[in-house]
């Protein structure tokens, strides 16, 4: 987010450039976690809008994910203490306040996502917990999140589309 420079960015939705300036923040309350266990982080929000075309745009830092409560790291903690900890469905719900419903969409995402970075075949021969080791180690990890952003059209853990037909895939610093 320090390199962002809105005035030189292309607006999504018309495509122009120099047209995007600030104007306004929010505040972002998510679900993440704090020293092992559940808990609420803020974050603040940037939004921009385009003098040419006048939509405005949110700027999320790639530890949000679009239209989801819970942070990226607090659902890649879950699913390495399945992976790595090899603990039950039970216990991650009951640990985490979550739903078991909540946990298989996000395996389900998992999958998908992993397999759209990797490939088929390379997604089927790495296991979940060596492609997870491997996602955490990745120094700076905006570069993982914005390269799956500008590959796939969405961030990863992202359960649907975004809505908008968007000229750009993504910011890249």
């Amino acid at each position: 987010m320090a390199r962002f420079r809105p005035e030189s960015a292309a607006c999504p939705c018309c495509g122009s450039k120099g047209n995007r300036h600030i104007h306004a923040y929010y505040g972002r309350r998510s679900i993440d976690c704090i020293h092992g266990r559940r808990g609420y982080g803020n974050v603040c929000v940037m939004r921009l809008i385009c003098s040419n075309c006048g939509h405005t745009h949110a700027i999320l830092p790639d530890i949000l994910i679009p239209y989801d409560q819970y942070g990226f790291f607090f659902i890649l903690r879950v699913l390495a203490e399945r992976f790595l900890l090899n603990r039950t469905i039970e216990q991650l719900c009951d640990r985490f306040s979550i739903t078991r419903g909540q946990f298989y969409k996000w395996l389900r995402l998992w999958r998908i996502h992993k397999k759209e970075w990797l490939g088929l075949l390379a997604s089927a021969e790495t296991v979940d917990s060596t492609f997870l080791k491997t996602l955490t180690g990745i120094d700076p990890f905006s570069d993982f999140t914005s390269a799956f952003l500008r590959f796939t059209a969405h961030s990863f853990f992202q359960s649907h589309r975004n809505p908008a037909d968007y000229h750009q895939p993504a910011f890249c610093p």
